[in-house]
C-alpha cells in the first residue's frame, strides 16, 4: 500500500508552490478588500462634528448685567463681522459681581471682555494666562495696562477702575484687542 501511495504521489505533478502563490495573492486581495470595506464603513458612520463653539445671542445676558451690575457693563458696539459671540455670563461669583462676554474670531482665535468687582490681581489671574506686564496703551483716551503670556499666544488689556476691573483678553494680536477695547460701549 505504501508503494501505491508513493507511486500516485510520484505520478502527479507537484503543485505545492503554485498553491502557495495563489493563496498569497488571494490573501492579499482579501485584506485589501477588507481595508476598503472598513474605510467605507468609517466614512458612512463618521459625521461632520458640529461647531463646538455655538454662536449665541448675548443681548439677554447683557441686559441682565446692565440692570444688576454695580458698575458700567461694557460690550462691543458694533460687533465685527468675523466675530461670533460664544459665551456670556452675568451674576455673583464668590461674593463679587462678574460679567463675561466671549467671542470666537475667524473660527480660530478667541477674545473676551471680563469685568468684576473682585480683587484686581486675583481677577486678572482668573481670566487670563497673560501675566507678563507690557507697556501701557491708550484706548479712547484712557490708559490701559498690557499683559502677554511669556510662552504662549494670550494677550490682555487691563483697566482698573474704582468699583471694577475690566480685562480684554484673548489669543488675537494686541492690535485686535485694542480695536476690540475701542468698540466697547456702556
Amino acid at each position: 500500500m505504501s508503494q501505491v501511495s508513493e507511486a500516485s504521489e510520484a505520478g502527479r505533478p507537484r503543485r505545492g508552490y503554485d498553491r502557495s502563490a495563489n493563496g498569497l495573492i488571494g490573501a492579499i486581495v482579501a485584506v485589501l478588500l477588507l481595508i476598503f470595506v472598513m474605510f467605507l464603513l468609517t466614512r458612512l458612520v463618521q459625521r461632520d462634528v458640529a461647531d463646538p463653539a455655538e454662536t449665541i445671542d448675548y443681548r439677554p445676558s447683557l441686559a441682565e448685567a446692565r440692570a444688576d451690575a454695580p458698575f458700567e457693563v461694557l460690550a462691543p458696539e458694533p460687533v465685527q463681522p468675523r466675530w461670533r459671540a460664544t459665551s456670556a455670563e452675568a451674576g455673583m461669583q464668590d461674593g463679587d459681581y462678574v460679567w463675561h462676554l466671549g467671542f470666537v474670531v475667524d473660527d480660530e482665535e478667541y477674545a473676551a471682555v471680563d469685568q468684576s468687582t473682585a480683587s484686581a490681581q486675583r481677577f486678572i489671574a482668573d481670566v487670563t494666562p497673560a501675566a507678563e506686564q507690557g507697556q501701557p496703551v491708550e484706548v479712547n483716551g484712557v490708559r490701559w495696562q498690557t499683559f502677554h503670556e511669556e510662552d504662549g499666544d494670550d494677550n490682555a488689556l487691563v483697566l482698573r477702575g474704582g468699583e471694577s476691573t475690566t480685562v480684554v483678553s484673548g489669543t488675537v494680536a494686541q492690535d485686535a484687542l485694542i480695536g476690540f477695547a475701542e468698540s466697547l460701549q456702556e
